[in-house]
């Protein structure tokens, strides 16, 4: 890696902080990838951070949430005066539109 090289990295690092750009990466032809990913991959190494969305929270929250569902079920527990039977029906329960929008509107 000669100078101009080095000093061009480095200048973009700089403008990346100063401007806080943290997209991911763009859609690149497959045959320019390796040399895009050669060239951005290894300053996305020296700031690490965590980009990914909230995807898993809310999977591990459902799991939960079937698990005591089902435990519920079968065992016959209620919480809060509430048991499975009573989750099922609200699921089944039929709502009316009209009733839904004119709730939205007051909101």
């Amino acid at each position: 890696m000669n100078d101009s090289e080095m000093r061009r990295r480095e200048l973009l690092r700089q403008t990346r902080k100063l401007y806080d750009e943290r997209q991911d990466i763009p859609a690149v032809h497959p045959r320019y990838g390796r040399i895009y990913h050669s060239l951005y991959d290894n300053e996305n190494e020296e700031e690490p951070g965590f980009s990914g969305g909230s995807f898993y929270i809310r999977l591990v929250i459902g799991i939960l949430c079937f698990i005591c569902f089902v435990y519920m079920d079968q065992s016959k527990v209620s919480v809060a005066e509430v048991d499975s039977k009573a989750i099922v029906n609200q699921i089944e329960k039929d709502i009316d539109a009209d009733t839904v929008k004119e709730v939205w509107k007051k909101l």
